[in-house]
């Protein structure tokens, strides 16, 4: 079956990673996804992602187990979620949805947006806006930050010290509770703070001093390989919220 995704008016298809903030209530974020070279690092986000495959496959590592995602299926990665994203053999075609934690009813909207994509091949933007809002649960709960440690904590040994904990220790302690090695968590940390700067306009040398990078190439080394594009990439395909 062929298939096809209609952008959002004003966006264009630029790269197998694509990102942009639509002028709806109810998304964060929309990514779509293609190509084959689309694995990824283990990282987390602060919203919900909703993945939507509409032809070739996804395969996902949460928590060390594997997760495949068929045409026409999706799969809910709860906020807070460590994830990385395995390549594929064979192109895939995807649509990332993020949303505030808990926001929308993720099966029934799946459910919605298989049903039109067997029945037409297709999901234009329109429909899929339209089927997110009609999909909202009333008890959403807010974005949340999860921190760790208090804000002082920048590194293993002082959060260590702080814990009152040997480094090994505390780093295995860490990963048992959050998925990942503490140095990952701060850097995944920086990196969803540079995101929500960009999304708000700022400038991407500022992003980076602000979010806690040593330089604007640091910022964009580490962003590019945690979601697949610059920080100045992701910045332009996205409209500031009205």
């Amino acid at each position: 079956m062929a298939v096809s995704f209609q952008f959002p008016s004003g966006m264009g298809s630029g790269g197998a990673w694509n990102y942009w903030r639509p002028f709806s209530r109810d998304i964060v974020e929309l990514g779509v996804v293609c190509g084959q070279d689309v694995s990824l690092p283990v990282h987390f986000h602060e919203e919900d992602q909703l993945t939507f495959v509409l032809s070739g496959r996804r395969r996902f590592l949460m928590k060390e187990r594997p997760f495949e995602v068929a045409p026409g299926r999706g799969v809910r990665i709860p906020a807070g979620t460590p994830h990385s994203s395995l390549s594929e053999p064979a192109d895939v075609f995807c649509i990332n949805i993020y949303t505030s934690p808990g926001a929308c009813n993720a099966a029934a909207l799946f459910a919605a947006m298989a049903l039109l994509w067997r029945r037409q091949g297709s999901i234009g933007w329109p429909d899929l806006a339209a089927m997110i809002e009609s999909h909202q649960c009333e008890d959403g709960m807010p974005p949340q930050r999860v921190e760790a440690m208090p804000p002082s904590w920048e590194t293993v040994g002082e959060g260590a010290r702080l814990a009152g904990m040997s480094r090994e220790g505390f780093s295995r302690s860490f990963r048992k509770q959050h998925g990942v090695p503490p140095q990952l968590f701060r850097l995944s940390e920086r990196l969803n703070e540079a995101r929500r700067l960009l999304r708000a306009g700022e400038p991407v040398a500022a992003v980076a001093a602000e979010a806690g990078f040593s330089d604007q190439s640091h910022l964009g080394r580490c962003f590019r390989r945690a979601f697949g594009v610059t920080p100045g990439h992701y910045r332009r395909n996205l409209s500031p919220a009205p």
